[in-house]
């Protein structure tokens, strides 16, 4: 049973591999016969691999649009707004304020980097060690196992195909949330319950960002466990409501979760 634990300011870790970021489960363990994994920086390292490059490419892109600067000088601006708020709409939204951009003027901006920064082009991505592990242990077990993305649906679809995930069997199905909100990840949560399991209380959402996946798990009544690292690692909780159930450092922790993974 895992207990609630106080998060250190000193910045050191457990030792265990998860911790609890709520309230403790009473009884036996929950049984999870459904699991919803996000893709970047949960699957694998999207910030190591890609957002750096995207940054710059976007800062490119602010440039070519207009901005009176370098793109040098835009990229360098906005990795200090990255350092400050990790946030796209905040980084863009101060990238244009630092340069004396009016307000009425900045949309043009905005819209030419974040088309930019979500069509990066994709190369060789690699998995995080132990996600295979995980998504074929829990397949194994009898879990039905969805991934939901979020971005440009044509670029989040050519990075599946290069970690391989279009084709591996323990993935039940993959849904591509966009950047223009019209299909959420909190829609393709409610598809899940409508059309895989309809208890809320089976369905295990993991992924890194707490305004995004948890908030929707949550909001939905689903478990949840945020893995801390990549570009959201200190994108704090804004509350309760995005507040996940457990933290977990690495995926492989997810198997050892204090649930019962199976059928019904």
């Amino acid at each position: 049973m895992a207990k609630r634990k106080r998060s250190s300011r000193s910045g050191s870790r457990s030792r265990k591999p998860f911790r609890s970021a709520g309230r403790a489960q009473a009884g036996g363990r929950p049984l999870i016969t459904t699991v919803v994994f996000d893709l970047d920086d949960t699957l694998y390292d999207c910030f190591g691999q890609r957002v750096r490059a995207a940054h710059l490419r976007a800062a490119e892109a602010m440039a070519s649009a207009g901005l009176p600067a370098s793109a040098k000088a835009i990229f360098q601006a906005r990795m200090r707004a990255f350092a400050n708020d990790p946030q796209l709409t905040r980084i863009d939204e101060a990238v244009a304020e630092h340069f004396g951009v009016p307000a009425g003027e900045r949309e043009k901006l905005v819209r030419a980097a974040r088309l930019a920064f979500f069509t990066l082009p994709v190369g060789k991505l690699t998995l995080f060690p132990g996600t295979l592990k995980v998504l074929r242990g829990l397949k194994k077990s009898g879990v039905r196992v969805f991934v939901v993305s979020f971005g440009d649906p044509e670029t989040q679809r050519a990075k599946v195909a290069a970690l391989g995930l279009d084709r591996e069997p323990s993935i039940d199905h993959v849904f591509y949330a966009d950047t223009g909100n019209v299909l959420t990840k909190e829609a393709f949560f409610r598809s899940i319950l409508r059309n895989a399991e309809r208890d809320p209380k089976r369905v295990l959402v993991v992924g890194d960002r707490p305004s995004s996946e948890i908030r929707a798990g949550k909001a939905l009544g689903m478990h949840t466990a945020r893995l801390r690292g990549g570009e959201f690692v200190r994108l704090k909780a804004q509350g309760p409501e995005e507040q996940a159930d457990f933290e977990i450092s690495k995926i492989d922790a997810v198997l050892q979760l204090p649930f019962a993974f199976g059928k019904k």
